[in-house]
């Protein structure tokens, strides 16, 4: 997980929060679809949680509008406000073991009062803590930190295969960086250029980028 910068609210959300009795439930399809298209452009096409590439079907994204804040427990305005949403992937949402589910998928099966969470993917100091292992898995030392990964969104999912996934990218750029430097221990300059790769906002981001910025972090 990393921080997400977000963009300008779409006009035609703004334009259709402004009017009476607009409402989340009743948003036109074409505004969702131009709400996605600008959530997906500002993380880079991938999951706000999870960090994989959200997969296509039909040539379409299969993104879901997360609502950061839990939409039963806001009012009609913060569920139409661009700052609460997050583009999410599928999560495995039809599986039927919730412990296959993961990102939304997963916390949207909880209890409402279990929902609320302390990481937060629009706030920079809440991802400070967050740490992973060599292989993949994704922790921290906080305890409320490590509960919203764990136990609220399941980013360790084993279904999912998100720690191999992260291992797995996190091994490729290790290889890249011994391929480039001969086998020998390459320089802070070189590692901070990296680094500069992979926090630019692209329009597409390397899949599971949160531990590869970290590893990158640990160099310099």
């Amino acid at each position: 997980m990393i921080e997400i910068k977000k963009h300008k609210e779409p006009k035609k959300l703004l334009t259709y929060r402004l009017q009476d009795y607009s409402s989340y439930k009743d948003l036109p399809s074409d505004i969702k679809e131009v709400v996605l298209d600008s959530l997906m452009e500002e993380q880079g096409h991938l999951c706000a949680y999870c960090m994989r590439r959200i997969p296509l079907k039909n040539g379409n994204p299969t993104a879901t509008i997360e609502h950061l804040k839990p939409q039963n427990a806001v009012n009609e305005d913060e569920k139409l406000n661009y700052k609460n949403m997050l583009a999410v992937c599928p999560g495995n949402r039809n599986a039927t073991d919730n412990n296959d589910k993961s990102c939304d998928a997963f916390r949207g099966s909880l209890p409402v009062k279990e929902q609320g969470m302390t990481v937060n993917p629009l706030n920079a100091s809440t991802l400070r803590e967050i740490k992973y292992k060599g292989n993949g898995i994704i922790y921290s030392d906080n305890e409320m930190i490590d509960s919203d990964l764990n136990e609220k969104l399941n980013l360790n999912c084993k279904a999912m295969l998100l720690p191999e996934c992260r291992a797995n990218a996190l091994k490729a750029l290790q290889e890249v960086v011994m391929k480039n430097n001969l086998g020998r221990s390459a320089s802070k300059e070189y590692f901070n250029k990296l680094l500069e790769k992979y926090t630019r906002s692209d329009s597409y981001k390397t899949p599971y980028v949160g531990i590869l910025i970290k590893w990158l972090e640990s160099k310099i």
